[in-house]
Order: structure tokens, then C-alpha cells, then sequence
């Protein structure tokens, strides 16, 4: 599958900067290296065309001729009463040009460059004087603040931009991720499940012996490739004969130290093993390959019916049969792999989150664990679990929209900094609401603060109105929160949150989840709460 991505448009300075620029009653104006306007001015069109005119834009030329030798640069009036603030555009670390924003003091209400601006039309002057004179507000000192004041906002828009960024590359990585999964599970319908490779190989061995008539057929995987990472058995049997460990052995034996008999096509035909009479008069042995790399190989053996003889219909079974499996397994790995990536995406997207507070660590990976061990406690199928661990995992997402100064105050939270906290679930929502494959997790981070009784946030959901998996998120969520050590509190001893997740039950939680929920094999939780406190927290690695 191509994945195209649109070519991203480069813009150093944000809209939002040219905006507020508006709102502080300056014009803007995008040059390029030499000075010369990229497009028109932005404000009233009169100061545009005042502006535009010859003799302020040479005045901006011979200014940007000068910029060009500068490191840094300065707010600077280069004509009585034409104040212009520079800011320089770069791209991958090279100047691109200037974004410039324009200011008026009182002195250009005398200026001459008025009347040639305005073409001599008595009506067109009057008006820009007018114009002029709303807006002809800068001194020296007014300057210098009003310069500082911009490029404040331009570092503040630009980290703002780069977050975004950040975020939107995790969410093409998480939506790329999963697009790859999901195209290989298209591909897999005509031959089973691609996470369930061992079953395709039952099918296709016992497709063998049925169709064949072959008292017993295998397929062996080579433990050396990585296939035997997600195929973790080496030999699959079907068939009406069923070898024990030991006489498996004897023939693989067999094969690795025996010439084979003979060819029939690609397959290698073996003299059967003493004592193995079952698999007379002689064995099948096809290599599975793919790309030249051997992933395991079939063994066909008792062959039944008047004829004893290797026909050409059965090695082309073989043959297209071992083509399958290869593909198949191929595509399992595959699959296995960009599993584990999509998976590895979201897990350091929760870590980068936990790492902003030392105090919640590992607080995602421990809240997706025990949400999928109740999911599956309450009736919930593996995969369904799954998906409910995965939305425990990026539950917190939306506190990357947080300050960090919030998230990590050592005390009490005044009303507006828990406000604040109290965006972060709808925030997250909105971070990964445009990936198609993970709007099913979606309830889960937008609802996981909502109380059984209504008080919750950020909806107000109450009962059955609450997602189940977000009901389920907020038991799991909540344990962690008060198992755990904070900077303003340590963490309750167990016995004491069982007894406030009782408590609870019917107010805070869904009383039909805290039963299943206490009931939990909490020694895994506790395993994993000792892993992370051994594991220096990122913030203060050096």
C-alpha cells in the first residue's frame, strides 16, 4: 500500500501573528531577500496602496539591503514618522526573506510621501490623513515595547506551531500505522486471520492429508528465521497418524542427514525412517520459501491408495499450497510487525505524556493494563479488550495541551488550573478524532472523568449514558491516581481505596464494575508499579 502524504506548506510566520499585528493597528508585509513585496500589504486597502507607492517602497529596499548583512534586528523609523518592525523569515535554517510589520508616528502626517502616494486626489488624501491619524501612535519607547511585545508572540505562535506539529506527526504515525494493518487483514480473507497464522497452517496441512489421502502431513517452521517469533510451535501435524515428539525428531533427523531419493519438481522425495511404518513407503518434503529465505518447510508421509508412486497432482498441491502458507506467513509477519510499531507509536506517545510529571510515570501503560484485564473480567472478547487497552494507553493524551507548570504543581490546584487540567480529555479527543481506525477508543479518552452520577466532566454524562469503555477506564484510572505517590501527597495504602472504590460504587462508578474490578489480580499491577519506579524518570535523566 502507498501512503501519500500532501506536501506540507512552509510558513514561518503564523496567521495568528498577523492577526494580532491587525489587532494592535499595524499593517504587515512579506518580502523577499532584496526587500520586494511577496504579495500586498495586509490592512484598510488605503494604507496599502500609500503603502505600495514608490517612495516608501524603496525606503523598505535600502532598509533590507542593510538587514541583509545583520544577525539581529531592531525596530527602526526609516522615514519620519514610518516605523517598521523586522522579523526574518528562514527555512531549514536559511533566510527566506523578512515578515515586517508597519507603524505610524505623528511626523508622517507631514510627510510629503502622502500627496505622492495619493496621486494629488484631494479626496484619497484626506482620507489616508485620516487613517493616519488614528493610527499615528508610536514614539521611540512605544516602538521598542510594541517590537518587544511582537517578537514575544512570534516565539510563543512558534512553539505553539511546533506542538502541533509534533502532535500531527504522532497522529500520521498512529493513522499510517494502523492503515498498514488494517489493508494487510483485507489481504488475509482468503486465507484466515493474519493473527492467527497457526491456524491458516492447520488448514492447509489438513487440506493436504484430506485431499491427498495421506496418513499424516506437516509443516515444520525454521526456529532460525524471525517468522518463529509470532509461529512460536515448530512442527504442526494432520492427518490420521499423529507422531510423538521423539519420532518427529527421528525424521527431521532423517531429512537434514539423509540424500533424498529423488526429485519431483521442487520436492525431495525420503526413505521413511525404521520403526515408522505409518509414513511408508516414502516422505514428501517441500521447502515453504519466500525471497530466496526458507520460513519452514511441508512433510507429506503414508501415502494410501494402490499407488505408491509420487504423482505429478500431488507435488503440485505441495507446491501451490507451501506458496500459500509462505505468503501467508510473510504477511503475518508483516502485519505482526507494523502491529507492533502502531502499538510502540501509542505506547511512547503515553510515555512522552507521563514524562512530563516524574510523579505519574508509567500512569498510562498502568491504567491501559488493568482496563483490559476488566474488560475481559465483564465478558469483553480479546480484541475488543485490546482496544480498550489501547485507549488506556493515549487516555492522557490531551495533557500535551496543558502547561507543564499545571501538570506538575507541588500543592492543591487552584479552580483555574484544575479548569485547566479538565481540557485535556477533550483535547485529546480532538487530537485524534480525523484517524478513521481509532474511532472506536475515542469514548474512552473523551469520557474517562465522567461520573456515574452526573458530576462528572468534560459532558456531565451520567449512567448508562457513559461510554462502557470509558466507565471502565475510570475505575482503572482512578486506582492508579490514588495508589500512586504524588508531589502534594503520598500514595493510600489498598485496603483503603477498595474501601472508597466501595463507597463509590453508585456515585462515582458504575456499581455493577467495582465487584469484577476488586476482584482483579492486582500482583501484575504491583510488578509493574516496581518496574517503573526502578526506571529513571526521562525529565530528570542526564
Amino acid at each position: 500500500m502507498n501512503i501519500r502524504r500532501s506536501t506540507k506548506k512552509h510558513d514561518a510566520i503564523p496567521q495568528e501573528l498577523i492577526d494580532r499585528c491587525e489587532s494592535l493597528g499595524l499593517s504587515s508585509w512579506r518580502l523577499d531577500l532584496n526587500g520586494m513585496p511577496t504579495d500586498d500589504p495586509i490592512g484598510p486597502s488605503m494604507l496599502g496602496l500609500f503603502l505600495s507607492s514608490r517612495p516608501i517602497r524603496m525606503l523598505i529596499v535600502q532598509a533590507a539591503m542593510i538587514w541583509s548583512s545583520q544577525d539581529t534586528l531592531e525596530a527602526q523609523e526609516i522615514h519620519p514618522g514610518l516605523w517598521v518592525f523586522p522579523f526574518i523569515e528562514e527555512h531549514r535554517d536559511r533566510r527566506t526573506g523578512y515578515f515586517v510589520a508597519i507603524g505610524f508616528g505623528s511626523a508622517i502626517l507631514e510627510s510629503q510621501h502622502i500627496t505622492e502616494g495619493c496621486t494629488g486626489n484631494q479626496l484619497q488624501i484626506s482620507a489616508l490623513r485620516h487613517l493616519l491619524k488614528e493610527r499615528a501612535l508610536f514614539t521611540a519607547e512605544y516602538a521598542a515595547s510594541t517590537y518587544a511585545t511582537i517578537s514575544w508572540m512570534l516565539n510563543d505562535l512558534s512553539t505553539i506551531q511546533k506542538n502541533d506539529a509534533t502532535i500531527e506527526l504522532f497522529s500520521e504515525q498512529l493513522g499510517d500505522s494502523y492503515e498498514v494493518v488494517t489493508t494487510l487483514q483485507d489481504l488475509s480473507k482468503s486465507m484466515g486471520s493474519l493473527n492467527e497464522p497457526s491456524g491458516i497452517i492447520f488448514d492447509g496441512i489438513t487440506e493436504i492429508a484430506s485431499t491427498l489421502d495421506y496418513n499424516w502431513v506437516a509443516c515444520v517452521i525454521n526456529k532460525e528465521h524471525a517468522i518463529f517469533e509470532i509461529i512460536d510451535t515448530e512442527v504442526h501435524q494432520a492427518g490420521t497418524t499423529q507422531l510423538a515428539d521423539s519420532e518427529v525428531a527421528q525424521v527431521l533427523e532423517r531429512i537434514r542427514t539423509t540424500e533424498p531419493l529423488g526429485m519431483a519438481d521442487t520436492t525431495e522425495i525420503y526413505p521413511v525412517e525404521d520403526g515408522i511404518i505409518d509414513l511408508e513407503p516414502q516422505i514428501l518434503v517441500h521447502p515453504i520459501k519466500r525471497d530466496g529465505e526458507l520460513l519452514g518447510m511441508l512433510i507429506a508421509g503414508g501415502k494410501n491408495g494402490d499407488d505408491p508412486q509420487v504423482s505429478s497432482h500431488e507435488t503440485k498441491l505441495l507446491e501451490s499450497i507451501s506458496g500459500m502458507l509462505g505468503a501467508c506467513m510473510e504477511n503475518a509477519e508483516l502485519y505482526h510487525r507494523q502491529h507492533l510499531t502502531f502499538i510502540g507509536t501509542v505506547k511512547a506517545l503515553s510515555a512522552a505524556i507521563d514524562a512530563k510529571d516524574q510523579y505519574t510515570q508509567g500512569h498510562s501503560e498502568r491504567v491501559a493494563m488493568l482496563s483490559e484485564m476488566l474488560a475481559l473480567k465483564v465478558g469483553y472478547s480479546a480484541e475488543e479488550a485490546e482496544r480498550v487497552r489501547i485507549s488506556g494507553l493515549v487516555h492522557d493524551v490531551g495533557k500535551i495541551g496543558v502547561a507543564e507548570a499545571v501538570l506538575c504543581k507541588p500543592g492543591r490546584l487552584t479552580d483555574e488550573e484544575f479548569d485547566m487540567i479538565k481540557t485535556h480529555p477533550r483535547i485529546g479527543y480532538e487530537i485524534m478524532k480525523e484517524i478513521p481506525a481509532l474511532q472506536d477508543i475515542l469514548p474512552g479518552v473523551l469520557h474517562h472523568h465522567e461520573r456515574w452520577d452526573g458530576n462528572g466532566y468534560p459532558g456531565n454524562l451520567a449512567g448508562e449514558d457513559i461510554p462502557h469503555m470509558a466507565r471502565i477506564m475510570s475505575l482503572a484510572d482512578t486506582f492508579d491516581a490514588m495508589s500512586s505517590n504524588r508531589a502534594y501527597r503520598s500514595g493510600m495504602p489498598r485496603e483503603k481505596v477498595f474501601a472508597e472504590f466501595v463507597k463509590c460504587a453508585g456515585t462515582q462508578f458504575d456499581p455493577e464494575l467495582v465487584e469484577p474490578f476488586l476482584a482483579l489480580d492486582f500482583g501484575v499491577y504491583d510488578s509493574m508499579v516496581a518496574k517503573h519506579k526502578s526506571q529513571t524518570p526521562i525529565k530528570n535523566a542526564a
